[in-house]
C-alpha cells in the first residue's frame, strides 16, 4: 500500500545495546559507614508503635485543648503538609515512567502558488504517537525510588515539625503559668512587705525605729515592685506566642486567649515517670533521623539513576499520522501510514560527563552518610542532656520546697521576737526578702522542671514508649 511504512526489527538494536553496554565500566557506589545507631538507611518504610500525646501526662485540660488546638490550625504545619503533597504528586509523576505515554499534534495550513489565478489550497496534517521506555539498567525504578524517599523525607520533616508545634505551645503555655505564678509570689509577698513598711512608719513616729530600718524597709518593698512588670510581659509575650502557634494573630481578641490571661492556674507538672526504653532504640524514631535515613536512600537512588546513564536507553515508539488536502478524500490510504520501532540513544562512546554526574551523586550520598551519622551523635547527647537536666532539676525542686517551709516558719518566728522585743526589724527584713527568694526559686524551679520535661519529649522525638513495646533501662525511667 502506497504511503504506508513498518519498522519492527529488533536483531540490530539488541545487539547494538550489548556492544554498547560492554563498553561502559560501572563505578563502585559509596560505602555505607557503620553508624553509631544500627540499621539500614533504607527502612525508613517501617513505622514504629508509639504514643505522641505525651502533653496530656501534664494533667492540664487547657495544655491538651491548645496543643490540639496548635497542630490543627498551625500554618507551618500546614506548609508542611502542602510539601508532603507536592512530593507525593511528584513520585506519582515519577511512576508513571514504567508505563508509556502518548502525544498528539495537528496543523493545517491555508496558501496558494504566487502565479495568479491559482486557488487556494488548505492542507490539514496530524498524528498520533505512543512511547515506551525499557527499563533494562534500572534508570527508571532508580528515580522512582528516589521520589519515594522525597515523600519520606516530607513526611519525616512534617512530623518534626509538628513535634515543634506541640513542644512550643507546651513550653509557651508553662511559661505563661509560671510567670503568673512568679507575679502571684511577688504580690503577695510585696502586700506583707507594705504592711511591714507602714508598721515600721508608725513605729518610727513613735521613736521605736530608726531611719535605717524605714531605708531598707523602703528599699525591699520597691525592689519587689519592680519585679511585676517583668512577669506580666512573660504572660503577655506568652500569650502571643499561643496565639501565632494556633493560627491567630497576637491581636486577635480570641476569647480562649483572653482567659488564658485573666485565669490564674497552677503550673502544671508531669505527672510519672518519661519511659525512654532503650535510647539506641528510641532516638531512631525521631523525624530528624529519619529524615537523614530518607536523604541518604534518595541520594543513593540517585547514584544508581546515574550510573544508568553509562548505558543506552531504549525505548519502543508508535506513530500513526495522516495527511489531507484538497486532493485526498478520508477513505484513501494514501493519506494515512505508520511506523513502530524502538530508538536507542546513549551519551558515549564519550562518558566523562556522566562518569563527572555519578562521581557529584557519590560526593552528595557520602557527605548525606556524614550528615546522618552527625545527626544522631546530635541526638544522643540532646537526649542525654535533656534527662539529667530534667532529673537534677527535680531534686533541686524537692530542696528548694524544705526550703520554703522553712522560711515562712522563720518569718513566723522573726515577728515574734520582733514584737517581743528581742530583735530588731533588720532580722524581720531579712526574714522576708528569704521568704520571697525561697519562693520565687521554687516556683521558678517548677517552671523549669516542666519545661524540662517538655525538651525531654522533644529530645525523644515527641514520643513516648507505649506499654510492651521495649524494654526500659530503669536508670533511664525518670520519675
Amino acid at each position: 500500500m502506497r504511503g504506508m511504512k513498518a519498522v519492527f526489527n529488533l536483531s540490530l538494536p539488541v545487539a547494538a545495546v550489548a556492544i554498547l553496554a560492554g563498553c561502559a565500566s560501572v563505578p563502585e557506589r559509596p560505602e555505607e559507614a557503620a553508624l553509631p545507631v544500627g540499621g539500614d538507611f533504607l527502612s525508613v518504610e517501617t513505622e514504629l508503635p508509639f504514643n505522641t500525646q505525651w502533653w496530656t501526662h501534664f494533667g492540664d485540660p487547657e495544655l491538651t485543648a491548645l496543643v490540639d488546638r496548635a497542630l490543627s490550625a498551625n500554618k507551618s504545619l500546614e506548609l508542611a503538609s502542602a510539601n508532603l503533597r507536592a512530593a507525593e504528586a511528584s513520585a506519582l509523576g515519577a511512576r508513571l515512567g514504567r508505563s508509556y505515554s502518548t502525544s498528539a499534534n495537528t496543523t493545517a495550513e491555508v496558501g496558494r502558488a504566487a502565479r495568479s489565478g491559482e486557488d487556494v489550497d488548505l492542507s490539514v496534517q496530524g498524528g498520533l504517537g505512543a512511547s515506551w521506555e525499557f527499563g533494562a539498567f534500572g534508570r527508571i525504578e532508580a528515580q522512582i525510588a528516589a521520589a519515594e524517599f522525597d515523600v519520606e523525607a516530607a513526611r519525616q520533616a512534617r512530623r518534626d515539625v509538628a513535634v515543634i508545634v506541640a513542644s512550643e505551645t507546651a513550653r509557651n503555655y508553662v511559661q505563661m503559668r509560671g510567670a503568673q505564678t512568679r507575679l502571684e509570689v511577688a504580690r503577695k509577698n510585696a502586700q506583707t512587705q507594705a504592711e511591714g513598711l507602714e508598721l515600721l512608719q508608725t513605729l518610727f513616729d513613735n521613736g521605736r525605729a530608726t531611719r535605717l530600718d524605714l531605708e531598707r524597709a523602703e528599699a525591699q518593698y520597691r525592689t519587689t515592685l519592680a519585679s511585676l512588670p517583668r512577669y506580666e510581659a512573660t504572660i503577655q509575650s506568652s500569650r502571643n506566642a499561643l496565639a501565632a502557634l494556633t493560627g491567630r494573630a497576637a491581636n486577635d481578641p480570641d476569647a480562649s486567649l483572653a482567659n488564658l490571661v485573666s485565669t490564674r492556674l497552677d503550673i502544671p507538672e508531669h505527672e510519672g515517670a518519661i519511659a525512654t526504653g532503650s535510647l539506641a532504640e528510641l532516638v531512631r524514631r525521631r523525624p530528624d533521623i529519619r529524615e537523614a535515613e530518607a536523604t541518604i536512600g534518595r541520594q543513593l537512588a540517585l547514584g544508581e539513576a546515574a550510573r544508568a546513564d553509562l548505558f543506552p536507553t531504549i525505548t519502543l515508539n508508535a506513530d500513526l499520522f495522516a495527511l489531507f488536502d484538497d486532493s485526498n478524500n478520508v477513505g484513501d490510504l494514501s493519506s494515512f501510514g505508520f511506523g513502530i520501532g524502538p530508538s536507542i540513544s546513549w551519551a558515549g562512546p564519550d562518558l566523562r560527563r556522566v562518569r563527572a554526574d555519578i562521581a557529584v551523586a557519590d560526593a552528595v550520598s557520602e557527605a548525606a552518610i556524614a550528615q546522618y551519622e552527625q545527626t544522631v551523635l546530635n541526638a544522643l547527647s540532646e537526649v542525654e542532656s535533656a534527662l539529667t537536666d530534667y532529673t537534677n532539676e527535680l531534686r533541686r525542686r524537692d530542696d528548694l520546697q524544705r526550703a520554703a517551709a522553712s522560711a515562712r516558719r522563720a518569718i513566723d518566728l522573726a515577728r515574734l521576737r520582733f514584737e517581743e522585743g528581742l530583735d530588731d526589724y533588720l532580722d524581720v527584713l531579712e526574714a522576708q526578702r528569704t521568704l520571697l527568694t525561697a519562693e520565687d526559686q521554687l516556683a521558678e524551679s517548677r517552671l523549669q522542671s516542666s519545661s524540662l520535661a517538655i525538651a525531654a519529649y522533644r529530645a525523644l522525638g515527641g514520643v513516648e514508649l507505649l506499654d510492651g513495646t521495649s524494654q526500659a533501662d530503669p536508670e533511664m525511667a525518670l520519675e
